[in-house]
């Protein structure tokens, strides 16, 4: 996973614009992020005009009111997305601590609401992702419509896009996630899709996300698309 293997992985499976988007925790060093940024612009597929390079991160959302993100951070990157979901990450990122399912939903959400109302976030991670282990999946299927709402709502008035990942694909997640996404298509929030590639098989591996597009009835006219620069 290292930036010329990257570029050139996703050059060969057509990929024409690809983002960098490295988690950053509240120890993450922005020169590391810098030096992807340095090495990814030193690839010959880059200076050949081959494929459009864009440099963003994946800013951890601890707990309502604690992130590791800033306006300062976003002022050196195209682009910032929030990741609201990382339970997995005990003592960083706090869970609730109860075991009432309704209450652990309203976490997700009350996670979800503050990362749309961060006024430097252009992107939520595969909002209310369940990773294996940290809850039950059905925390977040006790969260109800009318929850929702307000938070998309929010999430459309701050110009905030909604990933669509592979994640949705893991086990017990697709029904709310597609439930969630037509919510956000109603609403009229843009969308987003991420391959969310940790190793280079998953490079550009977003076409699996296809058959959900459909479904949900998503045009061109629903993607947010990042520009250099800009947010």
């Amino acid at each position: 996973m290292v930036p010329r293997e990257i570029i050139r992985l996703a050059v060969e499976r057509g990929i024409r614009k690809l983002a960098f988007t490295d988690h950053l925790y509240p120890f993450t060093e922005m020169r590391t992020i810098e030096d992807v940024r340095a090495k990814a612009l030193e690839c010959p597929e880059v200076k050949r005009g081959e494929i459009d390079i864009l440099f963003g991160c994946e800013a951890e959302v601890m707990s309502p009111g604690r992130t590791a993100g800033s306006q300062e951070i976003a002022d050196n990157l195209d682009f910032v997305m929030a990741g609201a979901t990382h339970f997995q990450n005990k003592g960083m990122t706090d869970m609730p601590p109860t075991n009432d399912l309704h209450e652990i939903g309203g976490h997700y959400l009350r996670m979800f609401e503050y990362a749309v109302s961060l006024p430097w976030v252009s992107v939520v991670a595969h909002p209310f992702f369940v990773t294996p282990g940290t809850c039950p999946i059905k925390a977040v299927y006790s969260i109800r419509d009318e929850e929702l709402l307000p938070a998309i709502e929010l999430a459309k008035q701050n110009d905030v896009a909604i990933e669509i990942s592979r994640r949705v694909f893991w086990p017990g997640q697709l029904d709310f996630s597609t439930r969630f996404y037509r919510l956000c298509k109603r609403v009229g929030t843009k969308f987003t899709v991420g391959s969310d590639a940790h190793q280079l098989d998953h490079v550009g591996n977003i076409r699996v996300l296809q058959p959900l597009i459909e479904d949900l009835g998503l045009s061109e006219n629903d993607f947010w698309q990042p520009r250099n620069g800009a947010r």
